[in-house]
């Protein structure tokens, strides 16, 4: 009887609660791939400028800013007259049809000068030190940027003024260019409030969301009792889901986006590009969060009581307990072929090394023991044997 009562009962865990704990760790795994994609985008000069270099070199964008720039350019400068004035008296009549012709074959310059690699090493370094600006003026200042009439405006004279010489009378024509030709407004004064604030958030939320749902999947863990490594299966899970729905949310969002910002069907080509380009860092960051649900699924079905997985460790049993060092070899040589494979984004960094390290060490550690246990083995010291008692009349 006392016996009996002095028997603890199994702890069950509390699986409901920790399904629900991993549903809502999945749910704001979402928000937390579109709060990294959008800091690393939008705050990280490096980031900006590899998209803008990018940009510059897709077909569909180049032919729309080479349009845009000769339309500046002639809508700035009256090029008949000026063709007009170096023309002798009997052949100014020409001067029309010479600027129509200028005028047809101004993109194909602009697109020509765009295409060379001092203009794209020109456009790098605008871009780096615009967004250098920008960020700037998130916090109050910047010149390349800057407050005009209160509003932020991108200044692209510079690149007037380069294609300019592309065309036949490119001095006469830049010398003539207005000081706000090619101004592009980024957005009005009462705009850079809002801007400011959701810069702020933009910094802090990747972190707060990330460390909250890998708590909450912790959590989730701890609590499940016995039941950890279906717990563990369904983090896999929920991650994989939450890398995929984001993957759809762009897909879907793209759509509105592209209608948006093209204002033409002729123009949708190019915001298309743009959308694909500026989203792919996002790509990035969903690709990694799948692949992590997929390690972890692996993981959770090498544990797991299929029988391909039973199998597979009692296969690996003799070679678990007899060449201990073998065994952490080949799971050192899985970890070095994930680091250099790099199909997670964090294992580009150093402290995104360390610390999946330190999971996967944990995890094949655990797997290890658990090999063990079931071979009937165990890594305490053995018992000591009996001694014999002696024989009577010894």
């Amino acid at each position: 009887m006392n016996a009996k009562a002095s028997e603890a009962p199994p702890k069950s865990g509390h699986p409901t609660l920790s399904l629900v704990l991993v549903c809502i760790a999945s749910f704001l795994a979402i928000f937390a791939v579109f709060s990294v994609w959008a800091n690393r985008q939008a705050l990280n000069t490096d980031n900006w400028v590899s998209t803008s270099d990018q940009l510059i070199q897709n077909d569909a964008i180049k032919t729309q800013l080479s349009d845009y720039i000769a339309a500046e350019l002639f809508a700035n400068v009256d090029v008949e007259a000026d063709i007009s004035k170096q023309l002798p008296p009997q052949l100014k009549a020409l001067a029309g049809p010479a600027a129509g012709g200028l005028r047809q074959l101004a993109p194909q310059a602009a697109d020509k000068a765009i295409s060379t690699s001092q203009f794209q090493a020109i456009w790098s370094t605008a871009n780096r030190e615009a967004h250098i600006a920008l960020l700037k003026i998130l916090d109050g200042g910047g010149d390349n940027l800057s407050t005009t009439n209160g509003e932020v405006v991108l200044n692209l004279n510079g690149a007037l003024t380069n294609v300019s010489s592309q065309i036949g009378v490119g001095s006469k024509l830049a010398s003539q260019l207005p000081a706000d030709a090619g101004q592009i407004t980024v957005m009005k004064s009462d705009q850079l409030s809002t801007a400011q604030k959701v810069a702020k958030l933009i910094r802090k939320l990747p972190i707060v969301l990330t460390l909250l749902v890998l708590i909450l999947y912790a959590l989730a863990i701890w609590l499940a009792g016995p039941r950890r490594r279906e717990t563990l299966r369904s983090v896999g899970i929920g991650l994989l889901v939450a890398g995929v729905v984001a993957m759809i949310i762009r897909r879907l969002a793209g759509g509105s986006v592209v209608d948006a910002l093209a204002a033409t069907e002729s123009a949708k080509p190019a915001a298309q590009a743009a959308w694909d380009i500026g989203t792919s860092l996002l790509v990035t960051v969903a690709t990694s969060v799948i692949t992590l649900g997929i390690l972890i699924l692996i993981g959770a079905w090498l544990a797991g009581p299929t029988r391909w997985a039973t199998t597979l460790r009692q296969k690996a049993a003799p070679y678990v307990r007899e060449q201990p060092a073998a065994t952490f070899g080949v799971a050192f040589l899985i970890f070095i072929v994930l680091v250099l494979w790099a199909p997670i984004a964090a294992l580009g960094t150093l402290l995104g090394i360390l610390l999946f390290a330190i999971l996967f060490a944990g995890g094949a550690e655990v797997l290890r023991r658990q090999i063990l246990s079931e071979a009937g083995e165990s890594e305490e010291a053995p018992p000591a044997p009996d001694t014999p008692e002696p024989q009577a009349g010894s």
